[in-house]
């Protein structure tokens, strides 16, 4: 867990990753909106394979939070507002399709933020026991079978591999959409 200042005030970030498999994508999200709303956090689901670690969902998350507190966000709920930073892609429909969660997804990403380490716990744990998610972080790491992925996903190209490693160009990827608003 990861605790966040700015002007959004101070919010707790937490980030875990499981195995599960996803039939119904909207009965998924609908159970995730569930858990969210009795625990009164946000919460948003991606797909793992294209996550460049922890990082990545953190990075994404203080950027989330700081335009939606500025107003001047991509879209008007925060877990939206997440999905598009950490796709790097202010479309939410691109966005979704870049690293959201399909039919059929087995490795995922569960980004939590609230305003304790306590509740982001016990929802990031209600969820994986409400959506039958075997928690597994290790889906999270950057590994060489996601390289190919994330290059596609997030417009790498081989040239700029060989300057940079893959996970500092997911960020900058991600923070580069602040600049073009």
């Amino acid at each position: 867990m990861f605790e966040l200042r700015g002007a959004f005030g101070k919010r707790v970030v937490g980030v875990v990753g499981g195995r599960a498999s996803v039939g119904d994508v909207d009965e998924f999200v609908r159970k995730l909106a569930e858990v969210d709303k009795e625990n009164q956090t946000t919460s948003q689901a991606f797909d793992a394979s294209s996550i460049a670690g922890k990082e990545h969902l953190v990075h994404a998350a203080r950027l989330a939070l700081i335009a939606h507190a500025a107003k001047r966000g991509f879209a008007s709920s925060l877990n939206i507002e997440a999905i598009c930073w950490v796709a790097a892609e202010r479309q939410i429909a691109r966005a979704f399709e870049k690293v959201g969660i399909q039919k059929g997804s087995k490795d995922l990403a569960i980004l939590d933020l609230g305003d304790s380490r306590a509740r982001v716990k016990r929802t990031l744990t209600n969820i994986c026991r409400e959506l039958g998610i075997e928690r597994d972080d290790g889906v999270l790491e950057l590994t060489r079978q996601k390289v190919p992925k994330l290059c596609k996903v997030f417009s790498i190209s081989k040239d700029e591999l060989k300057i940079a490693p893959i996970q500092k160009l997911v960020l900058e990827r991600v923070a580069l959409l602040a600049l073009g608003r």
